[in-house]
């Protein structure tokens, strides 16, 4: 996996780059290191390239894993969501594609998600998606935006346009104060 910072007028945008087996913890801390050293931008866009939001575990994999590293594992998925939870600024995840398990826990901790109209979320963790969770199927990018779980849909060439188009929006309102804000409702 690979995790590339680039900031423009701003917005970072942080692409994440990771093969089929999924991140590892040390993937998901180069993830918290971009994130740091974002810290004096307005904005930032999180993008898991263009067929997933950050893929899933490898579930083979976690078969050959010792139970303590697949907790730590979860520790520094818990730690990421919860640094961008907290974020001073707005944080907007671009879902090319599907977010499933830890990918969608991630969307969902960040203050805004632009979708692509091709995308899902899976394992939904909102109790606006119930059923979504009881079932296990995957949600469509329009139920979830009819659910409120993601702000926009978009086709996939206007994918990171729209996320960084709706991050320099919500940077526009004081973005330093409503990081209290967002502390309230999260």
């Amino acid at each position: 996996m690979s995790v590339t910072l680039e900031i423009t007028d701003g917005v970072a945008l942080i692409l994440v780059e990771h093969s089929s087996a999924g991140p590892t913890g040390a993937d998901l801390a180069a993830v918290r290191s971009a994130l740091d050293a974002a810290s004096d931008a307005v904005a930032v866009v999180l993008h898991g390239g263009d067929r997933s939001f950050f893929s899933g575990v490898d579930l083979r994999q976690v078969a050959r894993t010792s139970p303590a590293q697949v907790r730590a594992h979860w520790e520094e998925l818990r730690l990421l969501c919860e640094q961008v939870a907290r974020m001073a600024v707005p944080v907007v995840a671009a879902i090319g594609g599907d977010a499933v398990g830890g990918g969608c826990a991630l969307a969902t901790a960040c203050h805004a998600r632009v979708i692509t109209t091709g995308g899902g979320l899976g394992r939904v963790t909102s109790a606006r998606a119930d059923r979504a969770v009881l079932t296990g199927r995957r949600m469509p990018a329009a139920e979830a935006l009819r659910a409120g779980l993601v702000d926009v849909v978009v086709p996939p060439c206007a994918l990171l346009a729209s996320a960084r188009e709706l991050a320099v929006s919500h940077a526009a309102h004081k973005p330093r104060k409503r990081a209290q804000e967002y502390a309230k409702v999260r």
